[in-house]
């Protein structure tokens, strides 16, 4: 595998924060990258260069995979699944070396949206003896700030899919990911099944694209409309327009940027809650593994029904 591409994979820690009591975590979508997809024109990397001042006592982190649908050099092999799965490993691993109780909320754009369901679903599914690693993320996930994500699939992919086969001819192509965004997928809808028992305490925030963005030779496209961006039926939810499109609505050029406004005031009242939430998910989190480990059950305690991923 290049280096160059290699090396922009898995998590970089963005801002250590100042005795933080949150992480916050970024993940990319299609075509993406750790730092470039979070950056504006002008330089402005918001994760680094503005949140770490307006929320100091958060720690922030980035994750990198192989998302391309194109390449001249490889393009991966690995599918919605496997993706999930390593991003949960690698996360659980970082955690691990500071404070795996630690409340989390997750900022993912476009199809690490899909990812993080997955890998969320795979966490709250995990053994309570054997996958306790696992479970550890899914009982801190405190909030997830959905960017424009396909939740019943994207427009405009079908002409990706044709791009795809005419790019094939002169270089690496990949179109498992995309086949999997179609509108009415299966697997989102798979996805999507699993995904409401574990997100049953979860707070979100689905921010969706005002405008379309520009495809191929004068075309636009609204990529993810506000119908697709949002999980119908979730009550609890707030939905949030972003005046971008699809790419530039993670794209901030400084803190005057309106939509960064609305995110990092958003942010700031989330991560004020978290601490006392997540205390009482692990709370409940210890009783169920005392139950696995031959403990009596607290009075108080229901023992949730065991769910297959």
């Amino acid at each position: 595998m290049p280096k160059t591409k290699q090396k922009d994979y898995g998590f970089i820690e963005l801002s250590p924060g100042q005795d933080p009591i949150v992480d916050i975590v970024a993940i990319h979508g299609l075509d993406g990258h750790r730092e470039q997809s979070w950056a504006a024109e002008n330089g402005k990397m918001w994760l680094r260069d503005l949140l770490p001042d307006d929320i100091p006592n958060a720690r922030i982190l980035s994750y990198g995979y192989d998302a391309d649908t194109r390449s001249f050099s490889r393009t991966s092999t690995q599918n919605i699944f496997r993706h999930a799965e390593a991003f949960a490993e690698d996360l659980s691993r970082l955690r691990r070396a500071a404070d795996p109780k630690r409340p989390v909320i997750f900022l993912a754009h476009s199809l690490g949206g899909i990812i993080l369901k997955k890998a969320l679903v795979l966490c709250h599914c995990a053994d309570f003896k054997t996958g306790y690693h696992l479970r550890d993320i899914s009982t801190s996930t405190y909030a997830i700030l959905f960017f424009g994500t396909p939740h019943s699939g994207a427009n405009g992919i079908q002409l990706a899919e044709w791009m795809g086969r005419v790019l094939s001819m002169c270089m690496s192509t990949n179109d498992r990911i995309l086949k999997a965004l179609n509108r009415d997928s299966s697997e989102l809808e798979n996805i999507q099944r699993l995904y409401l028992p574990a997100s049953e305490r979860i707070n979100t925030i689905f921010f969706y694209e005002e405008y379309a963005t520009p495809i191929v030779r004068g075309m636009e496209e609204l990529i993810v409309p506000r119908h697709l961006a949002i999980i119908p039926g979730d009550s609890k939810a707030r939905v949030v327009v972003l005046h971008s499109d699809h790419c530039q609505m993670v794209k901030y050029t400084g803190r005057d940027d309106i939509s960064y406004r609305k995110v990092v005031d958003y942010l700031a009242e989330l991560v004020g809650d978290a601490t006392m939430a997540v205390e009482e998910n692990w709370m409940r989190e210890s009783g169920y593994r005392g139950i696995a480990n031959g403990e009596s059950v607290p009075s108080q305690l229901v023992l949730p029904k065991p769910r297959l991923p």
